[in-house]
């Protein structure tokens, strides 16, 4: 059966935040402790970002059930020399469920989203690419750019602190 995508509506919410957990434990990006601190801020801000504007997001569905999404953030950013527009898509929480995948379907929501950040009259949409969907974003004509990160708390952990459990 084909996948429908379509625009999330307020009642999407929840599927946003179980593809959030369910990415990062596919990324093996944190523990359960993590994930559950994770869920009531990442609920709350979007339900925020949703209710204002400020985000957009896409559902993959298949025969009714969810199998997938993607968020777009309108995110304000410096105006540069690459472009003087002061609001930004920052593109997120891409996720297909597994049971979906290799159906095209982060292909097509990252496409909505692109559409979606185009009707907007953005210039330019980023993104963090997990290390499985660089040639993907690569493909679509997304660059790598060069980014620092420096860790301000001892208590924070970089992904390559995690175990690795693929």
């Amino acid at each position: 059966m084909a996948a429908l995508i379509r625009p999330s509506t307020p009642d999407d919410l929840e599927i946003h935040v179980a593809h959030r957990s369910a990415m990062f434990r596919d990324m093996a990006y944190g523990d359960e402790a993590g994930l559950t601190r994770m869920e009531p801020e990442f609920r709350a801000l979007l339900r925020s970002w949703l209710t204002t504007g400020q985000a957009r997001g896409w559902v993959a569905e298949i025969a009714g059930r969810s199998v997938g999404g993607a968020l777009l953030e309108l995110k304000e950013a410096l105006p540069s020399p690459l472009t003087p527009q002061r609001v930004r898509g920052y593109l997120f929480n891409v996720f297909v469920a597994p049971e979906a995948r290799g159906q095209g379907l982060a292909r097509k929501l990252t496409e909505a989203a692109l559409d979606g950040a185009r009707s907007l009259g953005l210039e330019m949409v980023e993104l963090h690419a997990s290390k499985d969907a660089e040639s993907l974003y690569r493909s679509m004509g997304f660059e790598p750019t060069p980014e620092f990160r420096l860790i301000l708390s001892k208590d924070f952990k970089t992904p390559g602190q995690w175990q690795d459990r693929r």
